[in-house]
This record gives C-alpha cells, structure tokens and sequence, in this order.
C-alpha cells in the first residue's frame, strides 16, 4: 500500500484554502473584527465571562452561589445578548459552524462507504493458435 500523505496533506491545505475565501468564514472574520472593535461589546463580555468563571469555580469547589451573584450574572447575559454586534457575531459563529458540521459530516460520510472492491485479476488472454 502506497503511503499517500503527501496527497492527504495536499487536500486539506486546498480544503483550508477554500473555506478561508468561502463567504461564511468572511463574514465570521469581520464579525469578530466588529465585537472587538466595540469597547461597549467587548466589555460586557469580558464582564459576563468573568461572573460565569467566579460561579463556575464556586460550584466545582462545593462552595454557595449567592442570589446577588446569580442575578449579577443574569443581567450581564441579558446585557450581552441585547449588544446587536455580539448577536451578529453569534449569527455568523453559527453559520460557520453549520459549514464545518457539513463539512466534517461529508469526509466522516465518505470515509465510511465501503471501500470498492477491486476487480479480480483476469486470467491473461489465451493466445489464438498459430495459423497454418
């Protein structure tokens, strides 16, 4: 069996290629611009993670949750979720990871049909008697 690598490694710097100019990883890109760009968007988020983080290690450790903090946490999420640069970088996060689900789904899907059966040998042609 011939090592193919060098075809496998080929394929995928061509398949990188082409989701790097495909239209949903364009518009990811500029949505992550846009979020960074807004300070207002980039801080509710940062606030929102933190909170999360505190009360994420709080339950691991077996420690309380107080109300203040749940509430804190809610209204940072709401304060997110209502930021519309963060909603059209959600969108299209999403979008993208539809083209990567389908993509990861199709190599899955062809790597999972049987392989196809190799032709069985013919017998060589059996030379015509010599004419007399």
């Amino acid at each position: 069996m011939a090592d193919n690598l060098e075809e496998v490694l080929g394929l995928a710097t061509a398949l990188g290629q082409a989701l790097r100019r495909h239209p949903r990883y364009t518009l990811l890109r500029e949505a992550d611009a846009r979020v960074r760009a807004d300070k207002p968007a980039t801080e509710a988020l940062d606030a929102y993670n933190r909170a999360a983080s505190t009360i994420g290690r709080k339950e691991r450790a077996g420690q309380p949750v107080n109300v203040d903090e749940k509430r804190n946490l809610e209204r940072l999420h709401q304060t997110v979720a209502a930021n519309e640069t963060i909603k059209a970088f959600m969108r299209a996060h999403a979008d993208f990871a539809e083209l990567m689900r389908r993509m990861n789904d199709t190599i899955h899907n062809a790597m999972s049909e049987p392989e196809e059966a190799e032709a069985p040998a013919q017998a060589p042609a059996q030379a015509e008697p010599p004419k007399a």
